[in-house]
This record gives structure tokens, C-alpha cells and sequence, in this order.
């Protein structure tokens, strides 16, 4: 074995245990990206193997058959069949699912046709034992031509001799399928030839089979025009193959696997499957156990968001007390700390409900809620697995969206990508607590039921309605060539694997923040610089001006402050960009202020409450609502002869948050998961637009 570095790729089916492997062999030494150009996950680490050699692992995404139907199952055929690649392997590591070893054959077969040095790891095998299957190792090595090491990769068992097969002499696969007859093969072998370098040529197959997916061959159109006449027969030959191999599957498995399984084997699950996914029962447990997640995101969250929000708060303090007063001090606290506290708060409800989700998709739950809303998602353009980000979106788009990479047709991924924002988030609580009250009195129904409770469901409604109007008309506009399809296994019911749990708890977050954070703070940056600086010298004649005796005489240092810090904020490239956009927002019945603080908003929608307590200079920032409410409501609009906060305005404020765009966290989230510029801005435009007819409809008719 030479000293460079040893490429290792781990392949497999869904589910059969290729992450857990990818844990046991890398530990911490991992990164998680993207592959170039796609939005499918790169799970790249190193090990180190028994001789000393350095070894670099992949794990890639899970499919089905080298024939793709999904980004995901793309990702895989491009990385083995082009010998180019740069992640190319040198050797591959199978993952079988021992509970399902003829399903996982299908690919494992189409795999070691291809001839690289290949390892099969049949994992689980202990689960197997118990339900009564026990495969005869030595026969499953003759028919594979290849070594087979058993792992159970969640507790770690198999893998040191898994390490060991690894710096062996590893053969060449020289399994042969014979799935087609001579003179096809032939056919096949003839183009290659004069189509296909040689590197290339031993994969023949299944690049010419597979040509409309392939878009890394130099001469596709001359193959293309070669083949345009024998196209249907390929089609043809392709039912032929699949059908061949599926026999030889039967075959392979029926001479290696011998089947004892107790009559209770599957017992347990075909009657819980009687309960979770009974149309009436099924429904009702789902909205429970989201329900459940939806609080935990919620309120276990809270505790960890409040120890880091209070954490950014006393080094903030200690910073104002121990930095002079300066540019330099503000630039640090205001843009830097301040940034860091928005990219920081959202990791522990990332990590909370990645975890959970995680637990659901380990004890085999998650395939049944699938499932159960299959039906009522595919008819607006998304299918099963969008049910974690909608639900999700609820707490919080950021992580929300992230969970929309389990759907594997680009078209569902982007509809609920872009629909997810629409879902009343947590960070909008604090801006509907305070503008219900200008609307809704604070009495009860029944004297029980909250009015104003009441009203703010009716919002969350609100959301949830506009949001299958517009699923509806994307799946009209977006186009795409990849085929929907809703293929879930349903596994049997297990004991979560707490190690795959806590491992992708810290990856989503590690994500997050290296990803979505580094938007998140230059963003963050811009506001500050917006705020803080202002057109000449006008910040110099403020400070000045209330530095006077004749401000020092009549005010507090206090309500110097604020009056410093609102007209300081009036005079700012942000108060003059509010009085730009007030002719745009005043047929919504915003005024230059409420401008500001729609603009300042954009970091964090909860942003607005403390921005007009800035402005309209009511100490206590968010923690004195009732005397902001109440300076609102008594203060009169000069233009308008109104009180600045009437019915109306707030009504029409609540429309906008509802549906706008705030929130510079989830168009970071958009940028990642979508690898593209031109969906956030989608996003960001569209709900903008809904947000500005709806709040304009409802100002104009209740004013």
C-alpha cells in the first residue's frame, strides 16, 4: 500500500446504514458542503487505517440503481462513471442492509460490474440474527467475487476488520451479471470504442443506457446522433437488464440467505401500522406528535436561545463599559456581536429539531407520516417529505428549509423551499403580541377562550391558506425534466441509534454556521453601517446639539440619550432611505418611521418592536410595549391628523408581517440549500408582493 492518500467511497441504498459507517470510521474529522453546482449534501472525513495510510472517505448520497432519478442519485452515477471526477474512488465500499439484503443487491450487483477494488460491509447483521436471517458469508463471497465484512457500524462492531480488509490487497470486482445477450453487449462494446476513452469504456453500459443523464461526455451529440435510431430498442434492453437482474438477484439471495424468522418477527409493526397510518387514528397521532416537536422546538429551545441571548447581552455591557466610546466600540458591539448573537441564537432550535426529526426517521415513524400526507401534498406540487419543513417552519424557517433536502425531486424540494417562509415563525410572535392589542380587546370568549388568541390563530391560518394557493401555481410555473416520484420504504420499527442522532444534531448545526452565518453577518454589518452613519457632518452637529447646557439643563442623561439616538436614526442613511420608500408604503398607511423600522426588521422581524421604541424614544426597548403602545396610540400623525398606531395601520401591519420577506436569516438559508442567487431573490419578491396587495387591500378598505 503506498503512502498518498487512499479515496474511499461509501455506497448504498436509503436507510442502509452508510452515515453511521461514515461516523464510525471519520468521528469528528468531517466536513459537510455541497457538490459543486447541485444542493445535495458532500460528506467528506479522513481516517486513519491499521498500516499508517491516510484515508479519505465519502459518503455518498443514497440511491436506488445507477440509473438516476433524483439530484441525489445523479450525484452518484456522475462520481463512478466519470473516471475524470476529482472524487472519482479508488476503492468503494458497499453498504449492505442485512434485514434487506435482496433490495440491496439490485444496486450492489450494478456496482461491482463496474470493476473498482470493492469491499461489501453487510451492516445490521445482529438485527438480521434476530429476525431469523443468516447469511452464509462464504457463499455471499464466492457469488460477489469480492470480500464481505460484517459491521454493525452504530455500536462500532466490524469496523476494525473493515479497516484491515482496507490495507489488504483488495481485488478488482470481477462480477459479471450477464443480463444482456452477446450481440448486445457487442452493440455496446463497438460504440465505446470509438465514443468513449478507455478509462471510460469499461462502464459502457451504463453511460450509453443512460445517456439523457450524462452531461460530462465531450462528444454527447455525436453519441446521441448514433444512437438516435436505436433509442426505443435501449429503452427496451433496460426492462430486459432490470428484469435479468432482479432474477439473479432472487438467485444470489436464495443460495446465501437462510430464513428462520419467528412468527412474531414483523408482528409488532403490521399492528402499529394498523393505528399510525389509519386514515382517521394516523392523522391525529401525526398532528399530536408535530404538535409535540412544534412545543419542544419551542420550549427546550428557549432555555439554551435565552442562556446565549443573555450571554451576547453581558458581553455587550461589558464591552460598553470597557471600550471607549467610539466608532471602532460600535462597529464591534452593533455590527460584529450583534451578528454573531442572530447566528448564534438559531443553533439550539436547529439542532433540537434535526434531533428530533432525526429520532423519527431512526424508530422508522418518519416513513409513515410520509405517507399518511402523500396524498394531500402531491396535489399542490410536493409529496410526503415536505411535512417536516412546513410543520417545522412554524418554529423556524431556517432549519426548516435545511430539512427539505430528504426530498429528492428538485421541483418539491424548491415549492416547499419557497413555501416554508409563509408558515407563522416564532420570531413574528413578538411583532403579533404587539399590534393585536390596537385591534383586538384584551377580553374572553366564554370566559375562557382569549380573543385576541383567537385572532392570532387566525393569522397562522391566514398563512397556511396563501401558502397552498401559492404551492399551486409554482407547480404551474416550474418546470422540470426529473420525474416526481414518492418511493418510501417502511422500515420496521427500531430504537433510535442515539450516536447517528447527536452526530447529525452537531452537523446541522456546524452548517449552519459556517454556511448560512457568514451571510448572516455581512448583512448584519450593512445594517449597522446604515444606521450608524448619515449623510456630511449631521452626526456631528446632534452630537453637539445635546451636548449643550441648555439640553443638559432641561433633560435627563437618559432622555438625552434617547432623543440623541432618534434623531441620530432620523438623519442615518437608514431614517433617509425610510423617507425614500414612504411614497411606496404609504397607501399601506406606514409612515417614514414604521419605514425604518420595516427596513431594520429585515435582520430579525422581532427587530421591530425595539426600533420604534428607538424612534419614537420610549426607554426600555422591548421590555416597555405597554408605554410604546400606549405613546402610539396618543401621539398625532402631523400629515394625517390620526393617532400614529390606529386600527387600520396595525391591521395592515399584521397582513405584511404574516406574509413579507423579513428575515435576512431565511434568504441566507435559501442562498445555501438552493446553491443559487436567483431562488432567494424569487422568494424574497414574490412575498414581498403578496405581503404589499394584501396589506394595501386591508389598509384602503379599513381606513
Amino acid at each position: 500500500m503506498s503512502n498518498t492518500k487512499l479515496n474511499i467511497a461509501l455506497v448504498g441504498n436509503p436507510n442502509c446504514g452508510k452515515t453511521s459507517l461514515f461516523n464510525a470510521l471519520t468521528g469528528l474529522n468531517q466536513k459537510v458542503g455541497n457538490f459543486p453546482g447541485v444542493t445535495v449534501d458532500q460528506k467528506v472525513g479522513s481516517t486513519n487505517l491499521p498500516n499508517g495510510t491516510s484515508a479519505s472517505i465519502i459518503d455518498l448520497p443514497g440511491t436506488y440503481s445507477l440509473s438516476p432519478q433524483s439530484p441525489d442519485e445523479k450525484v452518484v452515477q456522475d462520481i463512478l462513471l466519470n473516471p475524470s471526477h476529482k472524487n472519482h474512488p479508488d476503492v468503494l465500499v458497499i453498504v449492505l442492509d442485512a434485514t434487506n439484503l435482496k433490495r440491496n443487491l439490485f444496486l450492489a450487483t450494478q456496482i461491482l460490474e463496474l470493476g473498482f477494488k470493492t469491499i461489501v460491509a453487510t451492516n445490521v447483521i445482529d438485527l438480521a440474527e434476530k429476525e431469523g436471517i443468516h447469511i452464509n458469508t462464504n457463499r455471499l463471497q464466492e457469488l460477489l467475487k469480492c470480500p464481505v465484512v460484517h459491521i454493525n457500524a452504530k455500536d462500532g462492531v466490524g469496523i476494525n476488520e473493515l479497516k484491515i480488509a482496507l490495507v489488504q490487497d483488495i481485488p478488482v470486482a470481477r462480477f459479471t451479471a450477464n443480463t444482456l445477450a452477446q450481440e448486445h453487449v457487442n452493440y455496446f462494446n463497438d460504440l465505446a470504442q470509438r465514443f468513449l476513452d478507455q478509462a471510460s469504456q469499461k462502464f459502457s453500459f451504463k453511460i450509453l443506457s443512460n445517456l439523457s443523464t450524462i452531461d460530462w461526455l465531450d462528444n454527447k451529440s455525436s453519441l446521441e446522433q448514433e444512437m438516435a435510431s436505436k433509442l426505443l430498442e435501449i429503452s427496451q434492453l433496460r426492462i430486459v437488464e432490470i428484469t435479468n437482474r432482479y432474477k439473479l438477484v432472487g438467485d444470489i439471495f436464495h443460495q446465501t440467505v437462510n430464513l428462520q424468522r419467528k412468527e412474531n418477527t414483523n408482528m409488532f409493526s403490521s399492528k402499529a401500522d394498523k393505528i399510525f397510518t389509519h386514515k382517521i387514528w394516523g392523522v391525529l397521532i401525526f398532528l399530536f406528535v408535530f404538535f409535540l416537536i412544534f412545543q419542544s422546538v419551542f420550549t427546550l429551545a428557549s432555555y439554551p436561545m435565552d442562556l446565549i441571548d443573555n450571554g451576547i447581552g453581558q458581553l455587550n455591557g461589558w464591552l460598553k463599559t470597557h471600550l471607549p466610546s467610539n466608532l471602532f466600540s460600535s462597529f464591534i458591539i452593533d455590527g460584529v456581536i450583534a451578528g454573531l448573537g442572530g447566528i448564534l441564537v438559531f443553533i439550539p432550535q436547529i439542532m433540537i429539531l434535526f434531533g428530533l426529526i432525526n429520532i423519527l426517521e431512526e424508530t422508522g415513524y418518519m416513513a409513515r407520516v410520509s405517507f399518511i400526507n402523500d396524498r394531500i401534498l402531491r396535489s399542490v406540487g410536493m409529496n410526503g417529505r415536505s411535512v417536516v419543513p412546513l410543520v417545522g417552519g412554524f418554529a423556524c424557517a431556517v432549519p426548516s428549509i435545511m430539512a427539505a433536502r430528504t426530498i429528492e425531486n428538485l421541483k418539491e424540494r424548491l415549492i416547499t423551499i419557497l413555501i416554508t417562509p409563509m408558515m407563522s415563525c416564532s420570531a413574528r410572535l413578538p411583532v403579533y403580541v404587539f399590534l393585536i392589542a390596537f385591534i383586538v380587546p384584551d377580553d374572553f370568549l366564554f370566559g375562557v377562550i382569549s380573543l385576541q388568541g383567537l385572532f392570532m390563530l387566525g393569522l397562522y391560518l391566514l398563512g397556511i391558506a396563501v401558502s397552498v394557493l401559492v404551492a399551486f401555481v409554482l407547480n404551474k410555473i416550474i418546470k422540470t425534466t426529473m420525474a416526481s416520484s414518492f418511493i418510501m420504504e417502511m422500515p420496521n420499527y427500531r430504537m433510535p441509534r442515539w450516536n447517528n442522532v447527536i452526530y447529525t444534531m452537531f452537523n446541522k448545526g456546524q452548517t449552519f454556521v459556517t454556511e448560512a452565518g457568514k451571510i448572516i453577518l455581512m448583512v448584519s454589518i450593512v445594517l449597522w453601517f446604515l444606521a450608524s452613519f448619515g449623510p456630511g457632518n449631521t452626526f456631528t452637529t446632534i452630537e453637539a446639539k445635546y451636548q449643550s447646557e441648555q439640553f443638559a439643563v432641561n433633560y435627563s442623561q437618559e432622555e438625552l440619550d434617547l432623543l440623541e439616538a432618534q434623531e441620530k436614526l432620523q438623519n442615518s442613511y437608514a431614517g433617509h432611505l425610510g423617507k425614500v420608500i414612504e411614497p411606496v408604503i404609504r397607501p399601506l398607511g406606514f409612515d417614514w418611521k414604521i419605514g425604518i423600522a420595516l427596513i431594520s426588521s429585515f435582520a430579525a422581524r422581532e427587530v421591530f418592536v425595539g426600533s420604534m421604541s428607538t424612534i419614537y424614544s420610549v426607554g426600555g426597548g422591548e421590555d416597555n410595549i405597554a408605554g410604546l403602545q400606549k405613546k402610539l396610540m396618543n401621539e398625532i400623525d402631523p400629515k394625517t391628523g390620526k393617532p400614529i398606531m390606529t386600527m387600520p395601520i396595525a391591521f395592515s401591519l399584521l397582513i405584511f408581517y404574516v406574509f413579507a420577506m423579513q428575515c435576512m436569516s431565511t434568504l441566507a438559508i435559501i442562498k445555501r440549500e438552493t446553491n443559487s442567487w436567483k431562488w432567494p431573490l424569487i422568494a424574497f419578491g414574490y412575498l414581498t408582493a403578496i405581503a404589499y396587495l394584501g396589506s394595501f387591500i386591508t389598509y384602503q378598505l379599513l381606513k
